[in-house]
């Protein structure tokens, strides 16, 4: 091969020496650049990583720390649990033998007339339900009973079946209004007709649970209590039901008396939790001390024929009154929530002055008979606030009643424990009231 061809001849720089040396610098310079940008951006991607992991445990803790305190200051309709799964099996069987009408077990009729529980059971168009509560009273293992239906002039076929069971059974006992009386009257006259040592109110539309009449009376006669409350499943559909109530927020199955019994009517400060739930249903009363209550009330509240929030007055008084409660950790009874009950009936639109009377009758009550102290007052006012944001929006429907909500409105602003705030909320609405009359007063003139 000739070497010196120029077309293989390649000439070098003169300067070789110099430029090779720049440019492994450069390159150098520039890995070292790209390797320290790179470390960089991996040490931001790691410190991204570390603080999005520390927020999210701080506010995993942070929503597992609010719910349980909330779970202990509000044990409002909890998703059934497994426990409570197994446990309403056990009652399965039970309850579909009281849907279907079954009578398990003949009943012990020898001690009638001195019975030691009265369960009043109120009545207006339930037809379809009585033969199913009353199974479920009758196949009870507890028979020292009286069964009382008090009928509110019901238009159906109720007092016709009522009057055919009892051919059957001499513990069932029919109170007949011959005109609509309301759920207040009708109950009380129920337990004004009882001779029953304790009483327990239940709607036709429940359901009690077997065993519930002997472990309460077994309890109350033991300690000697006013007061015995228990659990209920809440729901619309008896053998699957999803969903159940806890009576009781503090769940303090100890027993209570005054004044720690009456203190559980107030709110808990600074959370204004209440205590208990303003149920009549649920609980075994001495039948003394709830006549008690009818003595304590102005029989200008009893004669409102309240349909509404009647609970609500009455628990009040008996929780003043009664000497000892104990809360029960025991499931007692279905409480169903059915399209056709009272309260769904009072809450549709051709009922709207009702319900909105019986529930500013109630606020009235509640001011006149909470103290003059801040705490008992306050929960009044709290009640009132509560009732008025949920009825705002129905507000525009009345026709009738405007007179008596506005000495309630004004008997409540007047009060020292509302805050400015809250007056102007409630001017607001009361402005609203006024402008609405002034439009239901304008349509008349106009027709």
């Amino acid at each position: 091969m000739n070497l010196n061809n120029k077309n293989y001849y390649i000439k070098l720089p003169t300067h070789e020496p110099e430029t090779l040396p720049k440019i492994i610098n450069y390159y150098s310079l520039k890995y070292q650049e790209e390797k320290i940008i790179s470390v960089i951006k991996r040490d931001l991607i790691i410190f991204n990583i570390i603080i999005s992991l520390i927020i999210i445990i701080l506010v995993v803790f942070a929503s597992i720390k609010l719910t349980n305190r909330k779970e202990k200051k509000k044990n409002i309709f909890r998703p059934i649990t497994y426990e409570q799964i197994f446990q309403k099996k056990i009652y399965e069987k039970y309850i579909i033998s009281c849907i279907n009408g079954e009578l398990l077990n003949k009943p012990n009729l020898t001690n009638v007339l001195n019975p030691k529980i009265s369960i009043i059971i109120t009545v207006y168009n339930k037809e379809k339900y009585i033969l199913r509560i009353l199974r479920s009273i009758q196949n009870q293992n507890f028979d020292e009973i009286e069964i009382i239906f008090a009928d509110d002039s019901s238009e159906d076929n109720s007092i016709n079946i009522i009057e055919e069971q009892q051919k059957y059974d001499s513990r069932i006992k029919l109170l007949k209004h011959n005109k609509n009386v309301g759920t207040l009257i009708n109950r009380n006259d129920g337990a004004k007709k009882a001779k029953g040592e304790y009483l327990i109110f239940i709607d036709c539309d429940d359901l009690l649970l077997n065993n519930i009449l002997n472990v309460t009376y077994k309890k109350a006669k033991s300690e000697d209590l006013d007061i015995v409350q228990f659990r209920a499943y809440w729901g619309k559909n008896l053998v699957n039901c999803y969903k159940y109530e806890v009576y009781g927020y503090k769940h303090n199955t100890t027993i209570l008396y005054q004044p720690d019994l009456s203190n559980l009517m107030y709110y808990e400060y600074p959370d204004k939790i209440l205590q208990t739930e303003y149920n009549l249903w649920g609980k075994l009363i001495k039948r003394t001390v709830f006549m008690a209550i009818l003595e304590e009330i102005d029989k200008y509240y009893l004669e409102q024929h309240m349909t509404l929030h009647e609970d609500g007055m009455l628990i009040f008084i008996l929780f003043k009154i009664a000497k000892s409660y104990l809360y029960l950790d025991e499931f007692g009874m279905f409480y169903s929530r059915n399209n056709d009950s009272t309260l769904s009936g009072l809450r549709n639109d051709n009922n709207v002055d009702k319900t909105v009377r019986d529930s500013f009758l109630y606020l009235k009550f509640m001011f006149e008979y909470t103290g003059q102290n801040r705490k008992e007052k306050d929960m009044a006012v709290y009640q009132f606030k509560f009732i008025l944001q949920q009825f705002e929006n129905i507000f525009n429907k009345i026709c009738t009643g405007f007179d008596f909500i506005y000495d309630i409105i004004i008997m409540y602003l007047n009060c020292d424990y509302i805050e400015a705030e809250d007056k102007e909320i409630i001017r607001k609405i009361m402005y609203n009231f006024e402008k609405h009359e002034k439009e239901i007063q304008t349509n008349k003139c106009i027709k």
